[in-house]
């Protein structure tokens, strides 16, 4: 399963991870209790039913099921192979993994494409830092002001000029034409294939997991046309799900709890060099529901920070839905005329910026401003435009302070706006683990608390043999996790989900594994447990022993004494089974 990565090493890399960390690039989690809630990322829901547990190191969703260690959710968010993502985890560990080289055939083709794109990034990496500092290319980013720490903390590049230079490189690495073409970074002409990208400032887009996934290419002169150029989609780059700078900026946003979205590339990194490092920028499309929800992942709020001009302004109101609607509380900051946000810091200073941060605008504020209030036609399109947005809102707070600041800047009387905002819909959904049902199941019970106290599971081996278990899943739980008892590797339940027989057993033990137990005294409810499994066990034999009696009465077998002294046997067991539990 493993392939070339001994088995010892993973375990290690397992018991090292910390799944909260991975996830959390991925889903925004809230500490409830020991464990960790968020929103499922495998299907869409509006009450959090997903769970990490940072202790037994699994996660899962009692929504729809799906459940794992940190490798298994990686494969199954991230679509990686197993070895992708123990290669994934231990990069973020700095913890180096022996030689694992495969052909192509033998990966993934999001394995072999995330390869190409980060030996293309490498390369034009390496071409820019190559290129002397009176070459156009190296002209052009000074005249931009990118400083040499930002080109090498966004892994900026050149591409140049000749219409097969990358083809050629890829080809020295046994990197084929087709596979760029994959990519999108190479095309196939009517007689040959040559590089999509030519002569361009390259800034190579990371997705969250920190893994080149596309490209933005900037033409050197605004004569130059199109003026970007954009990676197209690809199994591993969908526009509308990645945003430029996330990956690099993710921490400062988590920290803050809040992100400044912008529309460009130089938008996004001239924030940042001007010490505003909570800035990420759309990838050349607009703000889209899945762009919202990623974000929604790192931060609670968001300012919307656009070009000054008419297109900027129809791209801001755009986008202010989808962030609404993904429950992020949303301000847009309106610049200067003819300013950008790169423009507006190289002339005015980040401290300037950070001020202007410091006041952004309301959502009725940027809306009224659209409009002309005076005329009755227009001031009622602006309100259902209003109406719209608030409408859209998830959270039921963020809607009651939206409606306030609307009848406080639109010069309205509330009955006018009142009728076109919808009743919010609300939700009454039990918290993960809350439903109980009303008949335990003992093997399950057992399992759970084996899975979740070693001490369980020692005694559980004394007393139970895995034959008693009428349940296939947990008689194969019980039996695997004997036998991690036995051995010298890793025995917890993250490591038992990769040695599950199949997706069902890991699905059962990542779920048993997260089902939080309030109750009290486990070694004696899992001592009730084994009782009731024995006198199941024997009721069910009893069962078949009355049935051989009455064949036996029936024929006049010989065997009918043996057969009543057996079931005799099994009375004797089961009042000692009574009386032990008294």
């Amino acid at each position: 399963m493993t392939g070339r990565i001994p088995e010892e090493l993973v375990d290690t890399i397992r018991a090292q991870a910390d799944i909260v960390d991975v996830v959390s690039d991925f889903v925004t989690l809230k500490k409830t209790g020991k464990n960790y809630s968020g929103l499922c990322p495998f299907h869409n829901e509006k009450t959090p039913s997903f769970s990490v547990n940072p202790e037994r190191q699994i996660f899962h969703c009692f929504g729809c099921g799906k459940g794992g260690n940190v490798f298994t959710f990686l494969m199954e968010h991230e679509k990686m192979t197993f070895i992708e993502a123990v290669r994934n985890v231990a990069g973020r560990l700095n913890i180096v993994l022996p030689d694992t080289s495969r052909g192509q055939g033998e990966s993934s083709e999001a394995e072999s494409l995330a390869r190409v794109t980060q030996f293309a990034a490498r390369f034009f990496h390496e071409q820019l830092l190559s290129c002397p500092t009176d070459s156009p290319v190296r002209e052009y980013v000074a005249r931009r002001g990118l400083s040499d720490t930002t080109i090498h903390t966004f892994l900026i590049g050149y591409a140049p000029e000749g219409w097969d230079t990358l083809i050629h490189a890829a080809r020295r690495q046994d990197i084929g034409a087709d596979w760029l073409e994959k990519a999108g970074l190479a095309k196939a002409g009517n007689q040959r294939t040559y590089d999509a990208f030519r002569n361009r400032l390259m800034f190579p887009i990371l997705g969250p997991g920190g893994r080149v996934v596309g490209f933005g290419g900037r033409a050197l002169s605004d004569e130059d046309q199109p003026k970007y150029l954009n990676s197209p989609e690809s199994p591993i780059y969908h526009k509308s799900r990645e945003v430029y700078g996330l990956y690099q900026s993710r921490e400062a946003i988590r920290r803050v709890g809040s992100v400044v979205i912008v529309e460009g590339y130089m938008d996004m990194l001239s924030l940042y060099q001007h010490g505003i490092d909570t800035a990420i920028a759309t990838c050349g499309t607009a703000l889209t529901r899945d762009h919202a929800r990623l974000v929604g992942r790192y931060a609670r709020e968001v300012t919307l920070v656009y070009d000054s001009d008419t297109a900027g302004t129809r791209a801001a109101l755009r986008g202010i839905e989808p962030l609404v609607e993904a429950g992020l509380w949303t301000r847009i900051l309106q610049l200067p005329a003819g300013e950008d946000p790169d423009t507006f810091v190289r002339k005015h200073s980040g401290e300037a910026f950070r001020k202007r941060l410091g006041h952004p605008d309301s959502i009725a504020d940027f809306v009224a401003d659209q409009f002309d209030l005076s005329q009755a036609d227009v001031r009622e399109e602006a309100l259902k435009t209003l109406a719209g947005l608030i409408n859209k809102t998830a959270d039921l707070r963020h809607r009651e302070r939206y409606i306030e600041e609307s009848y406080a800047r639109l010069p309205v009387p509330q009955s006018l706006l009142a009728p076109i905002l919808r009743r919010p819909k609300t939700e009454h959904a039990q918290p993960p683990g809350s439903q109980k049902t009303r008949f335990e199941d003992p093997e399950r019970e057992l399992v759970r608390l084996m899975l979740q106290d070693v001490e369980i599971a020692f005694i559980a081996e004394e007393l139970v043999h895995p034959d008693e278990f009428t349940g296939d899943a947990y008689r194969t739980i019980f039996q695997q996790r004997l036998d991690s008892l036995k051995g010298d590797g890793a025995s917890g339940p993250a490591a038992l989900i990769d040695q599950a027989r199949d997706e069902e057993t890991a699905r059962i033990i990542s779920e048993l594994t997260a089902s939080e137990d309030t109750g009290a005294d486990p070694e004696s409810r899992a001592r009730d447990y084994i009782a009731r499994i024995k006198r199941d066990r024997l009721k069910r034999e009893m069962a078949e022993l009355m049935k051989k009696i009455h064949l036996a009465q029936e024929t006049g077998d010989d065997s009918l004494g043996e057969t009543l002294a057996a079931l005799q046997q099994l009375k004797r067991e089961e009042q000692a089974l009574r009386r032990t539990a008294e």
